[in-house]
């Protein structure tokens, strides 16, 4: 599992996309390189987590991935309330990815688990800001995300902030040879562009 101790009990979630407004579509289930997106997160999150769980509001839509499907639990639907379904689950680490962040490396989850420290979250800072959705958190972290919740604070990276936390540049993360990027946010029809154009050029998989 990536050089990860086996003692260590690692949880991933993996959120789904829903209906994405800017797309019009699940961004999970767009295909690339013969696989769903969020089949490849589920597939990354594998490498390092002993159980990976998808977080989505439409439990029906991932009814065929191998791994389990927790259906939100909370009124308000929103990316916290994801995590907090996931965090009776956790034990000592939680592992949150996005389905719509492509990794192009499968050295990323290893390398960000090498840079924790204790009590401290390991996350990504791009020039977007910090990526709550590829990042580790101790078990002992769930509090803020709960505090957040409670005071309808549902913007992850607002309630990172707060958090003691390690940050990994992203030019600093493991890429493919002749790659720019280590992973891209699918937010646009642009990114869908550039995608295709890095399955076209490039063997990142």
């Amino acid at each position: 599992m990536g050089g990860i101790q086996h003692h260590t009990h690692i949880v991933a979630g993996v959120l789904g996309g829903g209906q994405s407004r800017r797309l019009g579509r699940d961004k999970g289930l767009i295909e690339w390189n013969g696989r769903s997106l969020i089949e490849w997160a589920v597939l990354s999150a594998q490498q390092v987590a002993q159980q990976v769980y998808v977080l989505a509001k439409n439990r029906h839509f991932y009814s065929d991935l191998a791994c389990p499907v927790l259906p939100d639990l909370y009124s308000t639907s929103s990316p916290l309330s994801g995590i907090l379904t996931l965090s009776p689950f956790v034990r000592e680490w939680m592992l949150l990815l996005a389905c719509d962040i492509v990794l192009f490396s499968d050295e990323i989850l290893p390398y960000l688990w090498k840079q924790r420290e204790s009590g401290k979250a390991v996350v990504v800072r791009s020039e977007e800001g910090l990526q709550p959705l590829l990042g580790f958190y101790p078990a002992e972290h769930i509090g803020y995300w709960e505090a957040a919740y409670r005071s309808a604070n549902y913007k992850l990276q607002i309630v990172l902030e707060q958090m003691p936390r390690v940050e990994i540049d992203a030019a600093d993360l493991p890429k493919p040879r002749n790659l720019d990027d280590s992973f891209l946010n699918i937010n646009r029809e642009e990114d869908l562009y550039r995608l295709e154009r890095i399955r076209q050029n490039t063997r990142v998989k």
